[in-house]
């Protein structure tokens, strides 16, 4: 691997990062192009003094939909804008498809309903939703905030709690005359199960939305993840595999739904100065576009190495009793956005929360995803029906431990956190 094309800490197992005190191994680096290869992009957009709407964002829509193996990939100022304005268009697109024969066969959306069809109940000075869009409750909380933006309901389902993704059985027995739509997500990077999943949606005539924030970088059968289903959002945030600072990717095969997600981020204006529906400004900047070309050029070299050090801590913590391990569906490679392990305190003798303290001792970041779950935050729980527990979403959420990984991880790094973890018990 030739990592001299993109920027890694230096020395961090001997020095770490100076700027975060007492942390020698950060959670998260960002695999950066070098700035030598971001300068001649960065100069002519400055000197264009076009910093937004230019060619640079079309060089990446174009380059992405052609990975990817779709019709549109609309770049937005973020993956949370992305999946607001895809809900959104979804209401808009399903009529509009319809009313164009030459595209019902081949529009995932031509033979849905809109999903405003239920309207909104007024109860007072408060508007209730009443579309409701199934989704798991174990991912990141952006997931429900674009549905609740929409004025929709999320119904939170059970994860398999081997893979931490949604399976179909859940979906399926969560969807009534009420449900609108399914949402599901690569969690950690570990492909969903999308022709299981749009069999589901296909039986019932619902869009199918995946919030692909951790999927680049994530393939199944050697493809890269991202068409399929109604659309797939992906983010282009620090924390990804390809980086553009802030930015998503709406990835969609619908013409219709694409029109209407380049018209939202454009405030649903189409030019004319007339909104045509109420958007937003999710535009991506100019800079970010090339900050992303750059990166989608390291992207495969970037996953590979995320890849190598995934296998390298499976090896070293395969013997612990406890430790378990986030598995793919055949055929399937896990970008690695997260490398996240779960802790049986029974079996391992400690809790994920004593782990994880044991760890910042030495200096060690970590995360825990995704605790409190969705069906638990502040913002969310009133939707969640108490009378259906999500016992493995709760499991989880207690058990996972996110280590670090990335291009400022080595080998070293690994075998350290690996060492910390195995002799934990004995200095707790």
């Amino acid at each position: 691997m030739k990592r001299e094309t993109f920027q890694l800490i230096p020395e961090v197992h001997a020095a770490g990062d100076p700027s975060r005190q007492g942390i020698r191994v950060p959670f998260v680096r960002p695999a950066l192009p070098s700035a030598e290869s971001l300068q001649p992009a960065f100069d002519e957009i400055i000197r264009s003094g076009r910093l937004t709407k230019g060619p640079y964002c079309e060089r990446l829509e174009q380059a992405i939909a052609k990975r990817l193996g779709v019709r549109h990939a609309v770049a937005v100022s973020s993956c949370t804008v992305g999946l607001m304005l895809v809900y959104r268009a979804l209401d808009l697109s399903a009529g509009s498809c319809r009313s164009r024969r030459s595209a019902v066969d081949a529009c995932p959306v031509a033979t849905m309903e809109p999903l405003s069809r239920f309207g909104v109940v007024r109860t007072g000075s408060r508007s209730e939703p009443l579309g409701e869009v199934v989704m798991p409750s174990f991912t990141f909380l952006a997931a429900a905030a674009a549905i609740v933006w929409n004025n929709l309901r999320p119904v939170f389902v059970e994860v398999d709690p081997q893979t931490t993704n949604v399976t179909p059985q859940a979906i399926r027995a969560a969807i009534t005359p009420r449900t609108v739509a399914i949402a599901a997500c690569h969690n950690f990077g570990n492909p969903c199960d999308i022709p299981a999943l749009e069999a589901v949606a296909n039986e019932h005539g619902l869009p199918l939305v995946i919030d692909a924030a951790h999927g680049f970088g994530a393939s199944v059968h050697g493809r890269p993840v991202g068409a399929g289903a109604t659309a797939q959002v992906f983010s282009l945030s620090p924390t990804k595999l390809l980086v553009a600072g802030e930015g998503g990717i709406v990835a969609t095969n619908c013409d219709c739904l694409a029109h209407f997600v380049r018209l939202g981020r454009e405030y649903g204006n189409d030019g004319s100065y007339d909104a045509l529906f109420p958007g937003v400004n999710g535009r991506m900047p100019e800079l970010s576009a090339a900050t992303a070309l750059a990166s989608l050029e390291i992207l495969d070299q970037v996953s590979d190495r995320r890849n190598e050090l995934a296998s390298l801590y499976r090896r070293e913590l395969r013997e612990l009793p406890g430790i378990g391990f986030v598995e793919s569906m055949p055929g399937a490679r896990s970008s690695h956005k997260d490398f996240s392990i779960t802790v049986d305190p029974t079996r391992f003798g400690m809790t994920r929360d004593a782990l994880r303290r044991a760890l910042a001792a030495k200096g060690i970041e970590t995360r825990a995803y995704y605790d409190p779950p969705c069906h638990r935050q502040t913002a969310y729980e009133h939707f969640h029906d108490r009378m259906r527990p999500l016992p493995a979403t709760d499991v989880l959420a207690a058990r996972s431990l996110a280590l670090p990984i990335g291009g400022h991880v080595d080998d070293a790094v690994v075998r350290e956190v690996c060492d910390v973890i195995a002799n934990a018990k004995q200095v707790a």
